[in-house]
């Protein structure tokens, strides 16, 4: 697509039909430290009014997987699920705290996210802060070993969080190794990891999926063009890709509007019903098992 070039606007009928039955796998909703557009409460409705099929709550403070089971409770005919961030808030790779969320019903463990040294070294914040995955010499903790075999066991989503493409790539191959089966890359398209298009088809191969988030789109001040996304699902397919939005800052729109908006931005780009079909409904249930 070129710069001026007309695109189409999807009817809306098609946007509301592939929503039905789809799934969010990445919202941040309140209560948090950080503000929030809504509570995990008002994000569940709306997106049980939509005719979603469910969605995952993200959170960099605190585990979510209690609340989103209250959540599910209290709304009804809507799946809410939640995991754990294994920020410096969790103790970083805590292995008791990762045992506990699991045992509650966690469906993603996610590495270190506002914690993680590539993230703090990219915003200038204090090392000493940090949740390194690796030691001095560049192998991976014994920690993390522990809990990549707790992900194994209870087949549970390993999200890859804020780490450098070379990190995620060796965390990969480990984690494949010792019998993780379902890996999610977090938003490769974005700052951290920007991970290059050849790493991802070779991770693809894998069996490696790859979250492609809305919010790339709208992140200030460095706004990714939704070209980048389309093209970025055309060279590793859409049977490797979940879209998800991201959303749930103040700033942006509420979550299911961002979902709704992002379906019919890659429905202009050409992408077909089928595929998003694959990104928003197959997909991400097939990874959280329902």
């Amino acid at each position: 697509m070129n710069p001026g070039d007309t695109v189409k606007m999807a009817p809306d009928d098609v946007v509301e039909a592939l929503l039905q039955g789809s799934v969010d796998t990445h919202i941040h909703g309140g209560p948090d430290i950080i503000p929030r557009k809504m509570s995990d409460m008002a994000v569940a409705h709306a997106a049980k009014t939509a005719g979603m099929r469910a969605v995952v709550i993200k959170n960099h403070v605190t585990p979510t997987t209690s609340r989103a089971r209250l959540v599910q409770e209290a709304v009804g005919e809507i799946r809410v699920f939640g995991g754990l961030v294994l920020n410096k808030a969790a103790g970083g790779l805590n292995q008791a705290a990762v045992e506990v969320e699991l045992a509650l019903g966690a469906k993603e463990i996610w590495m270190p996210t506002k914690s993680s040294v590539p993230d703090i070294t990219l915003n200038r914040g204090d090392l000493n802060k940090g949740v390194p995955v690796t030691d001095e010499k560049g192998a991976f903790l014994p920690e993390l070993y522990e809990i990549l075999d707790m992900i194994a066991q209870k087949d549970v989503i390993l999200g890859t969080g804020h780490l450098t493409a070379g990190e995620i790539e060796k965390l990969a191959t480990l984690a494949k190794q010792r019998g993780v089966r379902k890996i999610l890359v977090s938003h490769p398209e974005f700052e951290i990891p920007e991970m290059p298009i050849q790493m991802q088809k070779s991770l693809a191969r894998q069996g490696v999926y790859f979250e492609r988030c809305f919010y790339a789109c709208t992140h200030p001040p460095k706004k990714l063009s939704p070209v980048v996304l389309m093209e970025q699902i055309k060279a590793v397919g859409s049977e490797f890709t979940v879209m998800a939005s991201d959303f749930g800052q103040a700033f942006n729109e509420e979550p299911l509007t961002g979902f709704r908006r992002y379906i019919q931005t890659m429905l202009q780009l050409g992408l077909s019903r089928e595929d998003i079909e694959i990104m928003v409904k197959k997909n991400p249930a097939q990874l959280l098992g329902i």
